[in-house]
Order: C-alpha cells, then sequence, then structure tokens
C-alpha cells in the first residue's frame, strides 16, 4: 500500500483523531465479525458468505483510509502511527495479510475447493493476533488525542498568563492614574470617572479569563496572577 502524502500534526484536529479512533474501533468489530461468518459460512450458513464480502469491502476500504488518507483524513500523521504501520509492529503488513487471507477463503468457499479447510484455519489463526494489533492502533490515536488535548491546555495557559500580566500592568497604570486624579483634586473628577470605567473593565476582563481558561479555578498560572493583582504597587510621585 502507497503510504499518504505527509499531513503536519500540528493540522490535525481533536475532531478529526476523534474519527479516526471511531474508525480504528470499527475495524476491530470488522474483523471479528469477518472470521465468525468465514466460519458460519463453512457450515453451511446462508447469507454468511454475503456478510463477510461486505465487511471484509468495508474493512480494507477502512485501512485504505487510515494509512493513506482521503478528502477529509490525514492518514499516517505522526512519527509514532508511522512507526506502528510501517515499523517493527508491521500493521500495514499485518492487515494487508488479514485481508488476503480473507479474501483466499472466500474464494475457496465459493469454489467449494478442497483447500477451503486449511485456508479457513489460515485465517482464523490470524484473529487473535490481529485483534490485539487493531487495540493497539486504537490506543495510538486516542494517545495521539491526549496529546493534542495536553497541548491546548499549555498554550491556554500560557494565553492565561500573559493576559494575567497585561491585566496586572492595567491595574497599576490605573491605580496611578486614581492617585494622579485624587492629587489633581477637583481638575481631575473627570479623569477618576474614566479611571473608575477602566478598573471595571479590567475586572470584567479577569472574571471573564477565570471562566473560560479555568472554569474550575484551579489554574496555577490564574492564581499566582490573581494575587498579585490583588496588590498593585503605585508608582506615581
Amino acid at each position: 500500500m502507497k503510504h499518504q502524502t505527509q499531513t503536519r500534526h500540528d493540522d490535525v484536529s481533536g475532531q478529526v483523531i476523534g474519527a479516526l479512533i471511531n474508525l480504528s474501533g470499527r475495524q476491530r468489530m470488522l474483523s471479528q465479525r469477518i472470521v465468525l461468518h468465514v466460519l458460519l459460512a463453512s457450515h453451511g450458513e446462508p447469507g454468511a458468505l454475503a456478510v463477510v464480502k461486505d465487511c471484509l469491502a468495508t474493512f480494507a476500504a477502512t485501512h485504505a483510509e487510515l494509512v493513506n488518507g482521503n478528502a477529509h483524513l490525514p492518514g499516517v500523521f505522526s512519527d509514532a502511527l508511522r512507526q506502528l504501520y510501517f515499523g517493527t509492529r508491521r500493521a500495514d503488513d499485518r492487515i494487508q495479510q488479514f485481508i488476503a487471507y480473507a479474501n483466499h477463503a472466500v474464494a475457496s468457499l465459493e469454489s467449494d475447493s478442497i483447500d477451503a479447510r486449511e485456508e479457513i484455519a489460515a485465517l482464523v489463526a490470524q484473529a487473535t493476533p490481529l485483534l490485539e494489533l487493531l487495540q493497539a492502533i486504537t490506543l495510538a490515536y486516542q494517545n495521539e488525542m491526549r496529546g493534542i488535548e495536553m497541548a491546548s491546555l499549555r498554550r491556554q495557559n500560557e494565553i492565561a498568563e500573559q493576559l494575567g500580566n497585561i491585566s496586572m500592568q492595567a491595574n497599576i497604570v490605573a491605580l496611578n492614574a486614581r492617585i494622579a486624579a485624587a492629587r489633581a483634586g477637583q481638575f481631575g473628577r473627570e479623569f477618576a470617572v474614566i479611571t473608575t470605567v477602566l478598573a471595571d473593565i479590567i475586572k470584567e476582563m479577569d472574571q471573564l479569563i477565570h471562566s473560560v481558561v479555568d472554569p474550575s479555578g484551579t489554574n496555577d498560572a490564574s492564581r499566582r496572577s490573581s494575587a498579585q493583582r490583588a496588590a498593585p504597587v503605585a508608582t506615581a510621585g
């Protein structure tokens, strides 16, 4: 199977990885259905062979999408997945081998070949190892999802820290402006109103930051910034 066009890891969204997790999970179910219905077909179960063909076509097409990608999916997009599919685990080769065994079993059953029993036994022998491999693939996609979530959390914390520093500086400026307005007496009354409004805006901005970035109130960076803002240092002389 040809390798897909490389997609940058950072370009893959959590929503896309969620779709990949669902597809890889469905592959586990399909692999079991393929083996089960091959066995049922070997015992003359009506319609079992048709189920095998349908499941096998979906299984093969989905594997191609997971590896090579399509208009909506990136294919194998990370070093961890490339190692799993094309490295020591040889997931791509092993899945292709399972597909080949299944096709041989179907052909033998359709032609009532004397090799059918042998072909079915070879397929059944692949069932458990393949199921374990497909589970490892699903776990790999779940790890990619956790990586994206951690990166998003780090970005949120960095933004919260930056906004906290800006808010702290704005608080200091507003306090110094109020001091300057008080010193100006009646000439600073209008300016004092402006600084009060500014202080209210800063307070609302702080509350918005905390509610969006850290609704549980457990963000260390936000707590540190809040503590700093609680005791600004006046610098106006």
